[in-house]
């Protein structure tokens, strides 16, 4: 449609091009669309009665539960204007697109339930948690993520803030209103080292100049600047003293991050004493503070990442969760809490414009804060059957093992012990074993209540002395394979020319004084034309029908069971090693085809080379 000079509508949403253009997603006429900001005359329509806020809401597509919270702040102050960022992503992949190691970080101090256990994050054999930043900084967990991104959880009159536009408005500071902001922000650096000198002129005007000329609101300036280098002061990053870096100074922490052996505060004055963009080398405070302000403006503010929550969280455009300011997960938090000292009453009178994000199936009430401080390890440093080799070998993050064992074993002993000597293991000890599959579970208890289950999967070979067996006098049968490997532990391998039918595979068996049947793992007699793969039974009769033996088949590299090696068992052995979905038993044993007792890179090296036949896999 089009839209003519003189027409009327609703702003719902603002976004920017590539070039940094704004523009406007409107409701003209009962149609929705964008229209280029160049076209568009803005007026704020100051929402008065509850109705009018109550419909206003409900335009925004605010969900029912971030309303409470916004009623409660439009009470009070009824000149603010809460605008819905849609944002079109899913909590879920929100989430998941954030909780990866090293974009959200908490300090080694925090309550363990805040910090994250998953790979690279934690080291279960000695129960600390990896720094990965300078200054004792390790992952966030899952949980403690969920909580921070959660808007409904900062809709109070001072968190909200961390959503406040942060684009400098030249339009609203007339001679009163530039006076009324540099008094905020004098409130807002009081008691900080904001509050005294930059060389020989106060802080607060450096930072109402330098906020003008690069597009910034000084009071996000302000508040990153205490954020990044603390109340008092005195981090190395403005010390102007720190070796090899004498006079150079980096109020923002741009590029300060740990690396090629210098700590993050030498590799941010590296930055500063560079050349070229910036403004650099940054041999004076003011230099330092006007280049990282327009850093944070070229790189965010122009990008649409214009609040405190969107350089923390970017969940916006087509490159979600990059581009983020910060690795502290509270950063967004405790920065907007720094703004909003800077609006005293007066100054919250005005029409101040919270952006605020909106995910597609949100869970109904807003995540919680979790407060648990316990040992989370709950990883077994051992475990095992006494007498008994387990398949696979036992590793740290494998989960299910499988053991066969004679007619004439009865009862197993298992033992485990755990790193942790906070860890409680229930599940050890004598177990008595049923012919056919016997499942036992080990199950370990970490100090702040965590679990994990170990499963052990104990096949008994049925025999002669079994209830099942003939009487005295019957003849015992044997089965003969010359072309396989009929392996003591009950397990038949070799097959080289898979894939193979049943039926080809048993006309090179032979039974005497019985009979033999090919069934599935669940014993389900298999059909002549299907292919003999991984976990398949081998069972061998008596004369009379009763069963004598059981035999495992296990084709290396096949770990699905369909009796190829493919794409598909690729993919089951790399969900198997970044622990997205575990093999085990038999499946397991076949996907450790180099038979070190591991299954890892190696392995799947292995059978990418035979899927292309640059190599064969040894059977």
């Amino acid at each position: 449609t089009s839209l003519y000079n003189g027409d009327s509508g609703t702003i719902l949403e603002e976004g920017k091009d590539s070039s940094g253009a704004i523009w406007y997603k409107m409701v003209v006429n009962n149609v929705t669309g964008w229209a280029h900001s160049n076209y568009i005359q803005v007026t704020t329509t100051v929402v008065g009665n509850d109705g009018d806020f109550e419909a206003y809401l409900t335009a925004q597509q605010f969900p029912d539960s971030y309303k409470p919270a916004l009623r409660a702040l439009h009470a009070k102050y009824p000149n603010w204007v809460f605008q819905a960022q849609h944002t079109n992503l899913t909590w879920d992949a929100v989430i998941a697109g954030e909780y990866v190691l090293g974009k959200s970080l908490v300090h080694a101090g925090a309550p363990t339930s805040w910090k994250s256990t998953q790979t690279g994050a934690y080291n279960w054999t000695t129960s600390q948690w990896v720094e990965l930043d300078t200054g004792g900084w390790v992952a966030a967990s899952k949980e403690i993520i969920q909580y921070f991104m959660d808007p409904r959880n900062f809709l109070g009159e001072s968190a909200v803030f961390q959503f406040l536009r942060q684009s400098y408005n030249a339009n609203e500071y007339n001679a009163a209103g530039l006076a009324q902001v540099k008094a905020g922000l004098k409130t807002m650096v009081a008691n900080t080292y904001l509050a005294g000198n930059c060389d020989n002129r106060p802080y607060v005007d450096v930072i109402m100049e330098v906020a003008a000329a690069k597009g910034v609101s000084p009071y996000v300036l302000a508040s990153m600047m205490i954020q990044e280098i603390g109340v008092d002061g005195i981090s190395g990053s403005i010390s102007g003293k720190v070796p090899g870096y004498e006079g150079y100074y980096n109020y923002f922490n741009v590029n300060a991050y740990a690396s090629g052996g210098l700590t993050a505060v030498q590799k941010g004055l590296l930055f500063a004493k560079g050349s070229g963009s910036l403004g650099r080398p940054w041999n004076t405070r003011y230099k330092s503070i006007a280049g990282g302000a327009e850093n944070y403006a070229i790189g965010f503010i122009k990008k649409g990442q214009d609040t405190m929550y969107l350089k923390k969280f970017n969940v916006q455009g087509s490159y979600p969760y990059t581009n983020q300011y910060m690795t502290n997960v509270q950063g967004a938090y405790s920065e907007g809490l720094h703004m909003a000292k800077a609006y005293d009453a007066k100054a919250r009178e005005g029409a101040l414009t919270f952006r605020i994000p909106v995910f597609k199936n949100m869970p109904a009430s807003p995540a919680t804060q979790p407060t648990g401080n316990g040992n989370p390890n709950y990883m077994l440093k051992s475990l095992g059957v006494q007498g008994y080799n387990l398949t696979p070998t036992f590793s740290l993050y494998e989960t299910s093992y499988s053991l066969i064992v004679g007619n004439g074993v009865s009862s197993v002993k298992v033992n485990a012990s755990a790193y942790a000597s906070t860890t409680s293991i229930t599940g050890t000890g004598t177990h008595n074993l049923n012919v056919g599959t016997n499942t036992i579970k080990v199950v370990t208890k970490a100090q702040n209540g965590s679990q994990r289950t170990y499963t052990i999967s104990i096949v008994r070979q049925a025999g002669s002395t079994t209830p099942s067996q003939p009487s005295q006098g019957t003849a015992t049968p044997s089965i003969s394979m010359p072309s396989y490997k009929l392996n003591t532990n009950g397990t038949v391998t070799g097959i080289k020319e898979f894939p193979i039918t049943v039926s080809n595979f048993k006309a090179k068996l032979s039974a005497t004084n019985g009979s033999i049947k090919i069934t599935t793992s669940n014993g389900a007699v298999k059909s002549s034309s299907s292919n003999i793969g991984t976990g398949d039974q081998i069972k061998l009769y008596y004369s009379n029908g009763n069963i004598y033996q059981i035999f495992n088949v296990i084709i290396y590299g096949d770990t699905n069971g369909d009796g190829k090696v493919n794409a598909q068992d690729l993919l089951a052995i790399q969900k198997n090693n970044i622990r997205v979905s575990a093999l085990s038993g038999f499946f397991a044993t076949a996907a450790d085809v180099n038979k070190d007792g591991k299954v890892n890179a190696r392995d799947l090296l292995a059978v990418q080379k035979n899927n292309i036949r640059v190599e064969t896999i040894q059977q």
